[in-house]
């Protein structure tokens, strides 16, 4: 049975994410056709991970990954404390 309170957490969850690749793409020119794609879904549970945990799933193609991985990479580079000590 799921848990609404993990449900509704893991909805909320993937709205903001959902809100957030929209403005990104957005803001770089690649929306297309006037409407958002749809990238996160929600599941209450996962094989690999325990219960009690909210799960959110991207479904990106291919090269939208390579640019969040690379996102995220840039990001990790301007704030890990074993590089910012110089």
């Amino acid at each position: 049975m799921r848990d609404p309170e993990l449900v509704s957490c893991a909805q909320r969850a993937a709205t903001a994410l959902e809100r957030a690749w929209a403005g990104w793409r957005s803001a770089r020119g690649r929306n297309t056709d006037g409407h958002a794609e749809s990238v996160a879904g929600y599941v209450a549970h996962s094989i690999d991970h325990p219960w009690g945990r909210a799960r959110v799933v991207l479904g990106l193609d291919a090269e939208d990954a390579h640019e969040l991985a690379a996102l995220l990479e840039a990001q990790e580079e301007r704030t890990s404390p074993a590089l910012n000590r110089g």
